[in-house]
């Protein structure tokens, strides 16, 4: 096995560890440096300095790559399956909310109920809001997920459809 010695940080590494880049005409190069040493002594410096130079370009970048990913996520109603049992809820970013459930101990979330997700699925897509809750509560009523279900104050059963708590 070749190996070679890494120029920025002196160790021995295998070629695996270093780029190599061919040349249109078939000749080949190796870095000096490893990848390692590659990312952090350039890629990383160089964007960290381009970020400080050009703050407002950045956040503009920033908010246009946000929001270009917010419109590619799904929307719909999605099932998730959790250590305490089965949600139902409706959502305009998919992948955002899943992530919000597994990670933020905000109010509605998952985590914040003491469950964990286990299983998400998108189980209908549907691009208008109206649709969407209506869809919501037809998922509800047809697999009765028990943790869209609560208790209000005076211990009668209720369930949270559209956002809203329904009597039953």
């Amino acid at each position: 096995m070749e190996s070679k010695v890494c120029t920025k940080c002196n160790k021995n590494l295998a070629i695996s560890e270093y780029y190599t880049i061919t040349s249109k005409y078939g000749s080949t190069y190796t870095y000096n440096y490893c990848k390692k040493c590659h990312y952090t002594h350039s890629t990383k410096a160089i964007a960290k300095k381009w970020r400080k130079d050009n703050k407002e370009r950045w956040h503009v970048d920033v908010k246009k790559a946000t929001k270009a990913y917010h419109g590619r996520q799904s929307k719909g109603v999605y099932l998730l399956v959790t250590t305490k049992g089965l949600y139902i809820g409706a959502t305009d970013k998919f992948e955002s909310r899943i992530q919000q459930h597994r990670t933020s101990n905000f109010g509605g979330n998952m985590k914040f109920k003491g469950a964990k997700v286990l299983y998400a699925t998108l189980v209908q897509e549907v691009n208008d809001r109206k649709e969407r809750l209506e869809a919501e509560k037809r998922w509800i009523k047809k697999l009765r997920p028990s943790l869209n279900l609560v208790f209000n104050s005076d211990y009668k059963k209720e369930s949270k459809i559209g956002g809203k708590y329904i009597k039953k």
